[in-house]
């Protein structure tokens, strides 16, 4: 038995990284739709109006999942075709486009895991109040209960939301993603009303049907002090507060860490929370999905760099890192998931995104040979095998991504897929990672992959 039995080897995306057909099919316009349109907000104007076209052409998706021996896929449903107004009236031609995805992975052996928030709220919600207004979380609610009723009998796993962190600081607060907000407290707010949210959509889910499994994808940082004194150490606490427990434990608890209010103040707390029983956000779950990028080390600064908390910086990582500078660390990857495996010892573990973005090119072989994200996925699979002989039960592993996508306000120019995406034409190709992940694929389940032993490639 090898140290990574069990674990169901997966790949990920989400809609509006790769669908594109943003006016088709009775889609309406989300967040990322008017954020993008302004001037400045991505590299070089960049939108996901066209994306991979996998709304058009979905095909060389499928087949590059089925190539690579996945046994789960996991994407996200945007919300944004199912549900096109106010009135809550569902739209029948985005349902059959998921029905025929789902249908397709069913056929072929993959289970499919749906996202049903994955940053593309409907433009109409947001001018209305957005993640700040609770009747957002109604509209939600009615938009998970279409769901699981038109697709339910082809998807049995479910994340409710993705990343609450993101949408919530760099959407309201570093204005960085959609909507474009600077404001605490209105970050705070729409943190906590996704969370509440995240807890309604779970109990309409379950009585859909009780046999799904639920759970929510949080990214969580792996945080080092700069130094043992007292102020580094306080400042790695309130960046721990924003960027993890705020989370984690409001999640798993039920109720909000403990220094919330002093951080935050308790006239914004108040309003944050106004309406909403925190108690309530702890439904039961059936696995906790967590989104693995990032190790900082912490700071004090009196005049803080950090676009997100108040009072810190973050030092510069030493090689290796990412083309846009984020650590590699495999070591964090393992502590993050026995973090999470000591509050909550019996809940399954999903890795619901794990990656690296890199400036990937082709050479003149026409192949992509991306030799750093080999390298990342022998060492974080190794990391994710550390996690689980040190007692983390972590049931799914999922790549991000399957392919090169649109990477939100990096647009184009970033990649992280196992497929060299060729945005012109659409078409996709594997990279030297993905017939690495493949390898490791079938070295975990050769009844899935076929490998060709006498040199170790994907056959």
């Amino acid at each position: 038995m090898t140290k990574l039995a069990g674990v169901r080897w997966g790949s990920a995306t989400a809609a509006y990284q790769i669908e594109g057909a943003v006016t088709d099919g009775g889609r309406v316009a989300t967040i990322w739709d008017e954020f993008t349109a302004r001037p400045g907000t991505t590299t070089r104007g960049d939108t996901g109006a066209q994306a991979c076209g996998a709304y058009d052409d979905p095909e060389a998706m499928l087949d590059a999942i089925e190539w690579l021996g996945l046994e789960t896929y996991r994407f996200s449903i945007a919300w944004s075709r199912i549900i096109t107004g106010p009135d809550g009236r569902s739209n029948p031609e985005g349902i059959a486009y998921y029905r025929r995805i789902l249908q397709v992975l069913r056929d072929r052996g993959v289970t499919p895991t749906a996202t049903l928030y994955h940053w593309d709220l409907p433009q109409w919600l947001q001018e209305r109040g957005g993640w700040t207004d609770l009747a957002t979380t109604d509209a939600f609610v009615h938009f998970a209960n279409v769901a699981a009723r038109e697709l339910g009998d082809l998807v049995n796993d479910w994340i409710t939301v993705n990343e609450p962190f993101c949408a919530a600081f760099h959407g309201h607060l570093s204005g960085l993603h959609a909507p474009g907000i600077q404001d605490e407290p209105t970050a705070l707010r729409a943190a906590l009303v996704q969370l509440h949210t995240h807890g309604e959509a779970v109990r309409a889910l379950r009585a859909v049907n009780p046999d799904f499994r639920i759970g929510l994808a949080l990214n969580l940082s792996d945080l080092a002090p700069a130094t043992e004194h007292p102020e580094d150490l306080e400042a790695l606490r309130r960046a721990d507060l924003v960027e993890n427990r705020l989370f984690l434990h409001t999640v798993l608890q039920g109720r909000l860490p403990e220094d919330t209010a002093a951080y935050f103040g308790v006239d914004v707390l108040s309003g944050a929370v106004e309406g909403i029983d925190v108690s309530r956000i702890a439904e039961p779950l059936d696995f906790i999905g967590i989104n693995y990028y990032e190790h900082n080390v912490i700071r004090a600064a009196e005049a803080g760099t950090d676009v997100i908390v108040r009072g810190i910086e973050k030092l510069p990582v030493p090689e290796p890192r990412s083309a846009n500078g984020v650590a590699v660390r495999p070591d964090g990857f393992t502590r993050v998931l026995l973090r999470v495996a000591a509050l909550a010892p019996e809940l399954p573990i999903w890795v619901t995104e794990n990656g690296i973005g890199l400036w990937d090119y082709l050479g003149p072989d026409g192949m992509c040979n991306d030799v750093e994200r080999v390298a990342f996925i022998d060492g974080y699979l190794d990391a994710l095998a550390d996690a689980i002989a040190s007692g983390a039960r972590i049931e799914s592993y999922y790549f991000w991504a399957l392919m090169d996508n649109f990477e939100w306000a990096h647009g184009y120019q970033l990649r992280y897929g196992l497929f060299y995406t060729d945005y012109p034409t659409g078409r996709i190709m594997p990279k030297a990672s993905a017939d690495r992940y493949r390898v490791r694929i079938a070295e975990e389940r050769p009844d899935l992959v076929e490998i060709d032993r006498r040199d170790g490639a994907a056959a």
